[in-house]
């Protein structure tokens, strides 16, 4: 049986300009230049023997600047290394083609058994230390790194929306919106929350600018809180912490 390194050479027996051109449509059609141990294209070559080859040369200073740059056009991953983490890049990539989002699901598990939830927790753990050009190539993709945050942003995108159809941030109780959440109770967590100082001023001012009502009870005034002006004392309950 020939060695890797037998086979490697082999594929020089092609010019390199087609190997390109077939790594460039396993790319279109994946979406990623991962390719399979062993992958045969349906023309019958073995890319995947190429692809080894590109890294081996590149660690070799055996590549040109112009196919380096090709490569990396591509996408190309150099270090082999990185694969685990290219891996979960993909089935991320995969996901968002198919739901239009990077929420992947806590225990979430692709077709092919990948735990992609697991992975897309682990970039979140990381967050603050992660590679500048991952962490770019997440965030062009819409990941999502502070869940809780995105969750605020989304409630509160509802909130204006209902002040636009009608005029107040007055829900009422039992007031559902899309995905089924009650949005009643997102606002009254968010008088909790500033009863608590759990409410950052970023947010208390964004709410504020929307005319929220802070005090609840009928004979009271709607008015804006203000800190070191208005009294945190209402007729809003106690809370345990924050959401």
């Amino acid at each position: 049986m020939k060695d890797l390194d037998t086979k490697m050479e082999e594929t020089t027996s092609t010019p390199w300009d087609q190997w390109f051109e077939m790594l460039t449509a396993f790319k279109a059609e994946k979406g990623h230049c991962l390719v399979p141990h062993n992958y045969k294209t349906p023309e019958g070559y073995f890319l995947w023997y190429w692809v080894q080859k590109m890294c081996r040369d590149k660690a070799r200073g055996e590549l040109s600047e112009d196919q380096i740059e090709r490569l990396n056009s591509l996408e190309f991953v150099w270090d082999l290394h990185d694969l685990p983490w290219e891996k979960g890049f993909a089935a991320l990539q995969a996901y968002k083609a198919e739901y239009g989002n990077c929420l992947v699901p806590e225990g979430y598990v692709t077709k092919d058994n990948y735990p992609l939830g697991l992975w897309a927790w682990k970039q979140r753990y990381f967050d603050g230390n992660y590679p500048r050009e991952k962490y770019r190539r997440l965030a062009e993709l819409g990941y999502v790194w502070d869940l809780r945050e995105y969750a605020w942003d989304c409630m509160f995108a509802a909130l204006e929306a209902y002040q636009k159809e009608y005029g107040d941030c007055l829900v009422p109780e039992g007031y559902m919106v899309e995905g089924g959440v009650d949005l009643s109770m997102w606002v009254t967590k968010q008088r909790l929350d500033l009863a608590h100082n759990y409410l950052t001023q970023a947010k208390l001012s964004k709410l504020n600018r929307l005319g929220f009502c802070w005090a609840t009870a009928d004979d009271l005034p709607h008015v804006l809180f203000v800190p070191g002006e208005n009294s945190k004392k209402s007729n809003v309950s106690t809370s345990s912490g924050p959401f």
